[in-house]
């Protein structure tokens, strides 16, 4: 069960149709008494223009006027001066520009509980004029108003990441906005080129030979995806979302977007490889599949085989096994030469095969002078 706009807002409950100046008020009272409007001016040694204009609503009673009031009425000054704020209220609440401010804050309130608007700020995507926060928010999550994002919200409960692992401090909400930002950031991404899964090996030599000379890596990748159908971003990591990388089909195009959460071309390489067999295996041919790529998730069969893929396309598995097996007996502090010449031999980018050794022995305070950054 979620709020509503009507459960919300109740506008038509609290705000008046009109608000009634206590002139009038005022005005009855003479009325009731006979009195005329000379008269109390006179009392109360004002100018009977000044206490028209009162009377009128064109003035506002002041303390000095409600003490007068008070003294010449026998009706307490705290009485004139709460109709007179009373007044003020519910003129400002029959201000259109008010009552559409006072319902984007509603809005806004119930957004908040559903998406990540410490992130989004965080990155600027959002400002401080609450009305255009809330289109871009509307039009980031594919939305049209508060209740859809609701239901949109309630549909992904039962994805997995909703889990909440507290092991590894990710939040639910937080992934739940970032997938839906880099939807929103794919969409307009313009790619001319039809998508064809008959290219891969193509692809993956490619990629290996920017991974060695590693120079304008990032801009070179989404200018060799772009060649080959597949639109590629660089979307930073909302806070507690430990996401490396994600793959989904939008269009006429896949689309694959790397957070560079472990800023390493290794780590990059592997990521970018996994992803692209997602792209290749399983999303051609199921097009609705999302894979969301979360340290710490369930490693089902697909993920298993994408694990592989990205592992055995970046160094061969007999190549590999061949030179764990031949320095076995070596200590993994002094390892860091038989890298470098097993790279330089194999052409592959050292940092790559610096990070696989560490993985596959379980080691990763090993010092060593090989770069990992990503250039």
């Amino acid at each position: 069960m979620y709020w509503t706009l009507e459960a919300n807002f109740k506008l038509n409950d609290c705000v008046p149709c009109i608000a009634i100046h206590p002139g009038e008020i005022i005005k009855d009272e003479l009325d009731a008494r006979e009195m005329k409007q000379k008269e109390l001016a006179s009392f109360m040694g004002m100018p009977t223009s000044v206490l028209n204009d009162i009377i009128k609503g064109r003035r506002a009673i002041t303390p000095e006027v409600a003490v007068l009031l008070q003294e010449i009425l026998s009706i307490d000054a705290s009485y004139w001066l709460s109709l007179q704020n009373q007044y003020d209220i519910d003129k400002a609440n029959i201000n259109t520009k008010i009552i559409e401010r006072k319902r984007n804050i509603e809005i806004w309130k119930i957004i908040s509980q559903y998406c990540s608007i410490k992130c989004f700020e965080k990155l600027n995507i959002i400002g401080t004029k609450i009305s255009e926060n809330i289109k871009t928010i509307y039009s980031i999550f594919g939305v049209t108003s508060v209740e859809e994002l609701i239901t949109l919200y309630s549909q992904e409960k039962e994805v997995s990441y909703f889990k909440k692992s507290e092991r590894l401090k990710s939040e639910p909400i937080n992934i739940f906005s970032w997938k839906h930002y880099v939807f929103y950031e794919s969409s307009k991404i313009q790619c001319d080129t039809k998508f064809s899964n008959d290219n891969l090996n193509n692809l993956i030599d490619e990629l290996n030979h920017l991974f060695v000379i590693n120079k304008d890596t990032i801009d070179t990748t989404k200018k060799i995806l772009s060649r080959y159908g597949i639109k590629f971003i660089i979307v930073p990591k909302f806070d507690k979302t430990p996401i490396d990388g994600f793959s989904f089909w939008q269009g006429e195009n896949p689309t694959i977007v790397l957070t560079l959460r472990l800023n390493r071309i290794d780590n990059y390489a592997f990521a970018l490889l996994h992803e692209i067999y997602h792209v290749y295996m399983h999303l051609f041919n199921n097009r609705e599949q999302k894979y969301i790529s979360i340290e710490g998730a369930e490693i089902n069969k697909c993920e298993e085989e994408a694990n592989k893929f990205a592992k055995y396309s970046l160094i061969s598995k007999d190549l590999w096994s061949a030179f764990l097996k031949q320095h076995s007996m070596i200590s993994p502090h002094a390892m860091q030469m038989k890298i470098k010449q097993f790279a330089h031999q194999h052409n592959i980018n050292e940092a790559i095969v610096l990070g696989f050794y560490q993985h596959d022995i379980n080691l990763y305070s090993i010092k060593s002078s090989i770069s990992r950054e990503i250039k």
